[in-house]
Formats: C-alpha cells, structure tokens, sequence
C-alpha cells in the first residue's frame, strides 16, 4: 500500500465520525419537529391532515436512530481496526501524532503544540510513521 493509500485509509475513522454526527443530528431535528405534532381531538373546519402525522414521525425517529446506532457500530469498529494497526508503532510520539490526527482529528500545528514540537517535525515523524504501518491490503 502506497503512503497516500495509508493516509486514506487511516482517514476512514474521521468520515465515519462525521457521518455519525449528521445522523444523531437527524436524529435530533426529528425529535424537535415530532414535540410539534399536536393530535386533533376534535375535526376543526377546514383542518387539513390525515391524522397520521404522529405516527409517521415516531416512525421516521425510530428508523433515523437505527440508522444512528448502525453508524455508531461502524465508527467503533473502523476505530478498533485502526487502533490495532496503529499499535505496530514502537515510538510513542510517533503514535501519539498518529491518534491525534486520525482518531482525534487535530490540525498539524495542534499536534505541533501540544507535543512541543514544530509543524514541519511532525510532518517528518508522520510521513514516517505512516510509511512504516503495516495495512493489511484488503481493507
């Protein structure tokens, strides 16, 4: 696998993580818009509606959560793939770099700073680190 391959590879985590956030967030709104319902009791003139509003949103809210649960499985799984990979690493720093720009989505210069080191040192650890993984190819 060539180093860019690796790169996408390990980037898998954070799109995982992202698409999680917009299904909880779906999740969510359809929660918001169902406290809106209310149930007619009583046919008002010139009321529109099928009575089925209700059932229709608790429907969309049940499937959007197992949507959401289904993601969350999927995120914590490419998560444990990764970490397994990313655990050949023997340099500690060299891992510490790896986690926090794949599993913690950190920019380089957050890395840079929290490890006490300049961005383009971390950029050669990197490079270096990732180059040195061993991805298994049938990911």
């Amino acid at each position: 696998m060539t180093y860019e391959e690796k790169k996408e590879w390990l980037r898998r985590y954070r799109k995982a993580a992202k698409l999680e956030k917009i299904k909880l967030e779906e999740v969510e709104r359809y929660r918001t818009d169902a406290e809106h319902i209310t149930q007619v009791l009583s046919p008002v003139p010139g009321g529109a509606g099928d009575g089925q509003a209700l059932p229709r949103s608790v429907e969309r809210i049940t499937d959007a959560m197992q949507a959401a649960n289904a993601q969350v499985m999927e995120c914590q799984r490419i998560c444990k793939e990764i970490l397994s990979v990313m655990n050949q690493t023997v340099d500690i720093q060299d891992y510490e770099i790896l986690y926090l720009r794949y599993i913690g989505g950190k920019k380089w210069e957050q890395i840079a700073v929290k490890m006490g080191m300049d961005v383009s040192r971390v950029y050669r650890r990197h490079k270096r680190a990732v180059k040195a993984l061993d991805v298994p190819e049938c990911q």
